[in-house]
């Protein structure tokens, strides 16, 4: 089964750390990123930057006009830095990768349909 690891964070407290403190973060990640990679669990992941907008399109099978806004919410804390997708036995073990993220924040861990 496969399942998309999305990696939230809070910006401002990451960019509130010495740079220092980062660069050993953006290390930390890149080692679990090669970790589970060359396990062959992860089988698609990309750091994602910055300028989101997001395409509201309204209600549900209606024809609404679009509205463009910036990110995916404005009263939004969080935001989402990367993702990975991993193809492991079930939900359990998705589960267990995500709990060793290494970098804080949080982890949605989703079902990918196929």
């Amino acid at each position: 089964m496969r399942y998309m690891l999305t990696f939230y964070a809070r910006e401002d407290e990451w960019m509130a750390l010495p740079e220092s403190e980062r660069e050993a973060g953006i290390a930390a990640i890149g080692r679990w990123f090669a970790e589970h990679a060359g396990s062959g669990k992860i089988v698609e992941g990309h750091r994602l930057g910055r300028g989101t907008k997001t395409v509201r399109l309204g209600r549900v099978r209606k024809k609404d006009l679009p509205m463009v806004t910036d990110g995916p919410f404005m009263e939004a804390k969080e935001s989402v830095g990367s993702y990975a997708i991993v193809e492991v036995g079930n939900e359990d073990e998705a589960i267990a990768i995500a709990k060793r993220w290494p970098s804080g924040g949080a982890v949605e861990v989703r079902p990918v349909a196929d």
